[in-house]
């Protein structure tokens, strides 16, 4: 199993919960001294794992990490596309550089960790390909609508990948978190995110993490952590009037206005 992001927040809660299942991984994530942090702690539970420092939005480095993998452990079954950069700018605010890294990471990333594990899914004769998505990518709010277009092309992307992957055993989840008690925002490019900016939900990463392997054990397409984000998605789809509105009611709360 591939697990990119695996340093921090939902990626680190997902590597704990996959190693205590005895999962054979792959961690992959930019910041090495955190990787080898997680190390230490994977290896005092006897976990059989594979740590390599990469920027998922450079090709070759995602060909090297992939690769690397295999070589390991002899195949490849599941990818797990979590890492992800946050990005805080009214749209008319977006710096191109800031745009353009957070694409790189979110989409671009993605995209090639697709082709790379593609020729092992073949050979196999199956896979899962789990894409760590975002409720805004279905329901953008103010001040998110650069990151929440990366995660939309996420989303689209992978559900792309299930229609022309499933003919040859290939599973795609798209998983939607709403917001989880990690360190996201605090690393987010962009302006620095006030505290009282609202959210719909704040739940732990470890509840993030199992909700994810319980949902792709059961073949679920659409992951939603809780009930109000399967909610607000819904509206959107059915009511998006409804739901616009209600959004902006909520940051025009906290605003004071």
């Amino acid at each position: 199993m591939l697990l990119t992001g695996a340093s921090r927040g939902i990626g680190r809660a997902l590597a704990r919960k996959l190693a205590g299942l005895g999962a054979k991984l792959i961690l992959a994530a930019r910041s090495e001294r955190e990787l080898v942090e997680l190390g230490a702690e994977l290896s005092a539970q006897g976990a059989e794992f594979l740590l390599k420092p990469a920027d998922v939005g450079d090709r070759n480095a995602v060909k090297g990490l992939v690769e690397a993998g295999g070589e390991r452990f002899g195949r490849l079954d599941v990818l797990v596309n979590n890492a992800g950069v946050g990005l805080r700018a009214r749209i008319p605010e977006i710096r191109p550089d800031d745009f353009g890294t957070a694409w790189a990471v979110n989409v671009l990333g993605p995209l090639l960790l697709i082709q790379a594990v593609w020729p092992w899914f073949e050979r196999q004769g199956g896979g899962l390909i789990i894409n760590i998505c975002s409720l805004g990518a279905l329901q953008p709010a103010p001040n998110i609508g650069g990151y929440s277009a990366t995660k939309a092309a996420l989303a689209a992307l992978g559900a792309a990948a299930r229609l022309e992957l499933a003919p040859f055993g290939v599973r795609v989840c798209n998983v939607f978190p709403g917001s989880a008690a990690t360190s996201f925002r605090a690393h987010a490019l962009g302006e620095t995110y006030p505290e009282n900016e609202p959210r719909l939900s704040r739940v732990s990463p470890e509840l993030v993490a199992e909700r994810i392997l319980v949902g792709a054990a059961r073949g679920e397409r659409d992951i939603f952590i809780t009930w109000p984000d399967r909610a607000l998605a819904t509206l959107s789809r059915l009511a998006p009037a409804l739901a616009d509105r209600l959004v902006v009611r909520a940051f025009r709360r906290v605003q004071g206005r």
